[in-house]
Order: structure tokens, then sequence, then C-alpha cells
């Protein structure tokens, strides 16, 4: 609410003195408008560091506000800086702390220049961008500027983190159902049954014995572990090497930390590592239509199936806590090695 109400009041405040003062152009043609504060601060020179709010917006539509986040800071560079032409940094040479700003940059101009780059795709001629900018304070020195960015980076930390994880169950749930749509194609098309068919045949080949998942993927358990179950929506930390079947050959070995059944691994990991607690180890053998399908996988190769030799390191209900548990059975990095 307090956003809103900081919004309505900025454009009130520009739209008010629209109609009773007269626009300004810089030497490059920026149109702009200042509205003093009542200090007496000196104006702001090249060097300073400036921290303000601001309110950008295409037409009528708001393309970004950092009212209700943290504020922006920017050192002034020289004021014969042709990276500031017509850009709303002209205008800080002109104001001082406490003054209010609003600047118009015509695309038709913008165009001209080349400095279309930044700006959404769908501009065009004769739109307009509009800068609503409030100085909160004028620094003149890196050492002070920092200090104030570190309290302002810990007040908004919290709001952060909830957008961050707002995002990520957001794109957690369109992984889902993008994976339910594609499971739903692969039932479809037939290659199930002809895919198990060829994995199953390399496992006879071998001598392997291993169980199937309703899915399809094969799994030997060497040792299911005592430890918490695999399941889904909680991190695992899992230590693999990845073989292809038909040379045996290794193509990445690593230790990798992610959250079950959301769709950021491939279906066959998903799917096979359930069968597993903490300490446990065994071997997925995963056919293609389980693993990256379609798409080319490590070999480069499209319906590529493989191996995976697994390891449950750890299962817990946050990323750090599985990590921090895996730490704790993983081998110290090795030392440095001294230089002579």
């Amino acid at each position: 609410m307090k956003t809103k109400i900081t919004l309505v009041l900025v454009f009130a405040m520009a739209l008010a003195f629209t109609g009773c003062k007269s626009y300004k152009k810089t030497k490059s043609g920026l149109v702009y408008k200042i509205f003093p504060a009542s200090g007496k601060d000196s104006l702001i020179k090249a060097g300073d560091i400036v921290k303000f709010h601001f309110t950008r917006k295409l037409n009528d539509s708001v393309l970004y506000s950092s009212y209700g986040k943290m504020p922006s800071y920017i050192p002034l560079p020289l004021q014969n800086d042709p990276g500031m032409d017509y850009s709303p940094v002209e205008v800080f040479f002109l104001a001082k702390k406490g003054d209010s700003l609003v600047t118009i940059e015509m695309m038709d101009t913008l165009i001209k220049k080349g400095a279309t780059q930044q700006l959404p795709p769908n501009v065009k001629k004769g739109d307009r961008l509009t800068t609503y900018i409030k100085i909160l304070e004028v620094y003149k020195s890196d050492s002070l500027a920092r200090k104030d960015v570190d309290i302002e980076l810990a007040k908004d930390r919290p709001r952060q983190e909830k957008e961050m994880k707002e995002r990520d169950a957001k794109e957690e749930e369109a992984r889902k159902i993008q994976m339910q749509k594609n499971w739903d194609e692969i039932k479809k098309s037939g290659v199930m049954e002809k895919e198990v068919e060829m994995m199953q045949a390399f496992l006879t080949s071998k001598k392997i014995n291993a169980q199937k998942t309703n899915d399809g993927t094969f799994v030997t358990i060497k040792e299911k572990g005592d430890g918490d179950p695999v399941l889904d929506g909680k991190y695992v930390v899992i230590k693999y090497t990845g073989k292809f079947p038909e040379t045996d050959s290794v193509f990445e070995s690593n230790v990798y930390t992610f959250k079950l059944g959301t769709g950021v691994v491939i279906r066959g990991w998903d799917d096979g590592l359930k069968l597993f607690n903490v300490g446990g180890n065994g071997t997925l053998y995963i056919p293609a239509y389980m693993a990256w399908g379609k798409d080319p996988g490590p070999g480069n190769k499209t319906n590529q199936p493989v191996i995976f030799d697994v390891k449950v390191l750890s299962v817990a209900d946050t990323e750090k806590d599985a990590t921090d548990a895996a730490a704790k059975v993983l081998p110290p990095p090795p030392p440095p090695k001294k230089t002579s």
C-alpha cells in the first residue's frame, strides 16, 4: 500500500507542475523539469555519487519503479562524457539533494542515436520514455556511499528473498506443467516400449539384474542406505558418474544438489533415485526417453540412453541443510599445490 501511495504522489506532483511551469531542454535536446527542494545544498558535481529513487514509464506503462525497493546509486561521470548525452544523467548536474526531476526521452531521437538496446522490444517511433526521479542523498566519497549501500541492502534483503521464493515457486510450477505435457507426448509416441526393450536387451547381454520402475528406469541397488528416504520435494545431494552404455565410457563425474521431482534433472533421476535412502548407492540404467530424449545429450546425440552410478549423500528440506550434511561425508578438497 505504501508503494502505491508513493507512486501516486510522484505522478500527481509531476502533473501538478506540468501546467504551471514550462519544460526545459539540455544541450543534447533532452526535455526535463526540476522541482527544487527547499534546502540550500550545492549542485551535484562530477564524481559525486547520487542516491535516488525513480520510476520509468514507456508512454503510460510503468517499466520499473524502485519505490518500495532498494534505491539506486550512480557515480556521476565527467560532464563532457558522451555516454550521458540524451539521458536522465544529464539533469543530475542541474539538481541538488532533495530535488525531484522529470525527464522525457523521445523514441525518434533514441532511434536516431542508436540508443535502443536497453529498451523493450516493442518500442516504436512516436513513443516517449518518462523518468521521475527523487534525489535522496549525494555522497562525496565512495566509502560513504558503500556504507549506505550496505545498510540499504540489509533493509531490502527480506523483500528480495520473498520475491526470489515467489519466482522460484512459479518457475517450479511451470516446469511441472511442462514435465506432464512432455510425459503425455512420450506415452502417445510409442517410443517407451521400444526403448525399454532395447535397455532390457542391453542388461541381458551384460548379465545385469536390475529392477524396472513403472516409468521405465532400470535400477540396481548395491546399498539401499539406512538414512532418510529420497522423496519428491526434498533437496538431494548426489555423487554421480555418467556413462554411455555402448562404450562404457565416462562423460561426466561430479556432485550435484537439486530438488527432486521438479524437473531440474532428467526424468530418470527423479524416477530412479526414489528407490534409495541416504547412504545408498547403485546404478541407474536410463532409456533415452527418460534422459534427454529428442534433445542433444552429453554426447551431443539425440535419443541417447545413459547410465549413472549414484550415491545419495544427503536429503533435507532446504538446499543449505542438504549441502551442509553432504559436506560432512565428502572428503576434504586436496590442498593447493605449492608454487616455487
